[in-house]
């Protein structure tokens, strides 16, 4: 038996789907977390996926055209639809899709433990003569109930609402068996979805709807009408409508009010400092214990080069990049103690007017965060937004936004040099203003493609964060960011120490001069000498960070350090520049070109080192310039602000005598 879990997004199906199947797929308190089908083993003889979240079957994003075709296409016995205990009215408009569809379902009201209002889950079966089950987290594993209910399913016949047998649905019915179509849909379905001018379904039919007389003259939002009033009459009696809870709408006065925009970024400054500033305490601890033991290993009695590759090549290399994980762990916490308690639906809804500018919308901010931690999967979730165009757009942009491995770079040299957790904090804003740089560029080529004019998006109640969905979403990522320490980093740092201690011609050195590496490097740092970095040994660490960012760490721990990489803190912050833009990992060019293609991949090779080199070729020579002529630089700012100053109070006078003498002639 095959299942499918199907609902609105932010019902619960993910955790749900994690509790039958004992999985740990990520779940959070927000829009967008699932964007794929995942499909589990549920017992012997029955298979459970979970497909992504939808309003409808009427796809306006790439995951609801996941969810729809699966609904529609896809060859499931029994569709579990997931729906919220307090928000059964807008939940079960799409579950009346499926009703108008014939399907095999059962309803799962989800979150009972939350449940605001009385709920009659046996009357509710009875009215749409289909089995209905309570769940919730509290409650014990329901795979038994679920697998029962299918059962029962499997032996009813499912239940035609009432509505589809209004005269205006019959007619249409009629007019669509007439063209004689095998598009296995039922004719009603079909026909309420053209009804409401669904151009899709419409051609999968055959049926113009150009000049139609059985629906031309119809009013489109007849069929919306027609499912909510029968829910209405379903849930009559059957289950209590109760407001949203004051304080959800208290913490919205503030949250979404005039001071909105100062939270938000009050909130991420926040978010910032916790993870550089006290994570750098443990973080320091550990690296003093992972030079311990880098030391205790090269004592041990061993040949010399068995010695130099445990002690450098695995335990520096690895090491290395281990020493930043309590800062990598507290960005993950951070971040998903936000998601988890609803506020990230309501950042989206305040960057939806930002976002709009460069041809995106709110569900842009999604993407952004999820970047902090893996680019890659930043990349997938920009499905969830509608416009194949702004979705190309947004998938190509974000891996600029630094991710948890770039952190790990931008921690190791400024805690070298340093340097100020200002100097971390301004590679994301250089990060985030080169995508929207990229974006609005992109924009301005793909003429004649307007923003996205509606943001439709689930709104979730503000919850305490669960500890378990928390402390989940941090074991998937921290486990993601260690499987790379263990097998890409530990792999390149093997590699690299190879290539750095042996010759073509006289094998083991024991050194990186005249090595392999400084030999193929050499020839390629010229290029990156007018950034300040033009040494072999940066070289090496920058190709080493295409297959993980995470590696440049190690790669630069293993040929010496940051004295023998960068002779200044200029040359270091250069570095660190070019680091935060240039080429995607490996996996995150994968994830591009699943989702734009390989051709937006190689060219997204090519934009990114073209940006970073750019803007570490302008910082590095603009120091430079600097130390050169500081008095010069001092006058032309002075002169630039004076120029301001007057240009502004020109303005001003000029702007006040037009009002003037608008008032006058409009008082005429």
């Amino acid at each position: 038996m095959k299942i499918a879990l199907c609902g609105n997004p932010n019902v619960g199906k993910t955790t749900l789907f994690n509790r039958l199947t004992r999985s740990d797929e990520p779940v959070g308190n927000w829009h967008g977390v699932t964007v794929d089908v995942r499909t589990k083993r549920l017992s012997r003889d029955a298979y459970i996926s979970d497909l992504p979240g939808a309003y409808s079957l009427s796809a306006r994003t790439a995951e609801e055209q996941i969810t729809r075709d699966g609904v529609l296409f896809g060859d499931y016995d029994v569709i579990v639809y997931v729906a919220e205990a307090n928000n059964l009215r807008r939940n079960l408009y799409m579950f009346m899709q499926l009703a108008e569809l014939n399907k095999t379902v059962v309803l799962a009201v989800n979150m009972m433990d939350e449940a605001r209002g009385k709920i009659d889950l046996k009357l509710l079966a009875e009215r749409l003569g289909v089995p209905v089950i309570g769940t919730s987290v509290r409650d014990k594993n329901p795979k038994a109930a679920i697998l029962a209910a299918a059962a029962e399913a499997l032996r009813n016949k499912p239940k035609m609402p009432d509505y589809a047998y209004r005269p205006q649905v019959r007619e249409l019915c009629r007019a669509i068996n007439a063209k004689g179509g095998n598009s296995g849909f039922t004719s009603e379905f079909a026909a309420l979805k053209i009804m409401g001018r669904d151009e899709y379904i419409a051609g999968i039919v055959g049926y113009n709807t150009t000049g139609c007389k059985a629906c031309g003259g119809c009013d489109t939002d007849l069929p919306a009408r027609l499912r909510y009033e029968y829910i209405d009459r379903i849930l009559s009696g059957a289950a209590q409508t109760v407001a949203v809870p004051q304080s959800t709408l208290k913490i919205d006065k503030v949250a979404l009010g005039r001071l909105a925009l100062p939270l938000f970024l009050l909130v991420m400054s926040a978010v910032f400092f916790v993870t550089f500033e006290l994570g750098k305490p443990i973080s320091d601890l550990l690296a003093r214990l992972i030079e311990r033991a880098q030391s205790a290993v090269s004592l041990v009695d061993m040949p010399p080069w068995l010695s130099s590759l445990f002690a450098d090549g695995i335990v520096g290399g690895v090491g290395a990049v281990l020493a930043f994980l309590p800062q990598v762990l507290l960005i993950f916490l951070l971040t998903a103690l936000l998601q988890d308690s609803g506020y990230m639906s309501r950042v989206a809804f305040l960057t939806d007017d930002f976002f709009k500018k460069f041809g995106l919308s709110g569900r842009a901010a999604f993407s952004v965060v999820l970047g902090l931690g893996c680019s890659a999967t930043a990349v997938l979730t920009t499905r969830g937004i509608s416009g194949e165009g702004r979705r190309r757009r947004a998938a190509f942009a974000t891996p600029f936004c630094p991710c948890s491995a770039r952190l790990a770079v931008f921690t190791a040299i400024s805690a070298y040099f340093s340097l100020s957790g200002l100097v971390v904090a301004a590679m994301y804003v250089l990060g985030f203003a080169a995508a929207l740089v990229v974006l609005k560029v992109m924009q301005a080529l793909s003429r004649g493609e307007s923003a996205d004019d509606e943001l439709i998006m689930e709104m979730p109640p503000y919850r305490v964060p669960s500890v378990k969905r928390v402390l989940g979403v941090v074991w998937h990522n921290v486990l993601s960011f260690l499987s790379r320490v263990g097998t890409v980093v530990l792999c390149v740092s093997v590699i690299m120490w190879v290539l750095c201690n042996f010759s073509v011609s006289d094998g083991f050195t024991g050194g990186v001069e005249n090595s392999v590496m400084s030999t193929l490097c050499s020839v390629i740092a010229p290029v990156f000498a007018p950034l300040g970095f033009g040494s072999w040994r940066a070289t090496a660490a920058l190709l080493s960070g295409v297959a993980a960012k995470e590696a440049v760490v190690s790669v630069i721990s293993s040929l010496g350090g940051m004295d023998a990489v960068f002779g200044t803190s200029a040359a270091a912050v250069s570095f660190m520049i070019f680091t935060c833009l240039y080429v995607p990992c490996i996996a995150t060019l994968s994830a591009l070109a699943k989702e734009n293609g390989l051709k937006s991949a190689l060219l997204s090779v090519g934009v990114h080192t073209a940006v970073a080199y750019a803007c570490s070729l302008v910082y590095y020579q603009s120091t430079i310039w600097y130390a050169a002529n500081k008095g010069v630089f001092f006058a032309v700012i002075a002169c630039a602000a004076a120029c301001i100053v007057a240009i502004t109070t020109v303005t001003i006078v000029i702007r006040k005598k037009h009002d003037g003498k608008k008032i006058r002639v409009s008082n005429k």
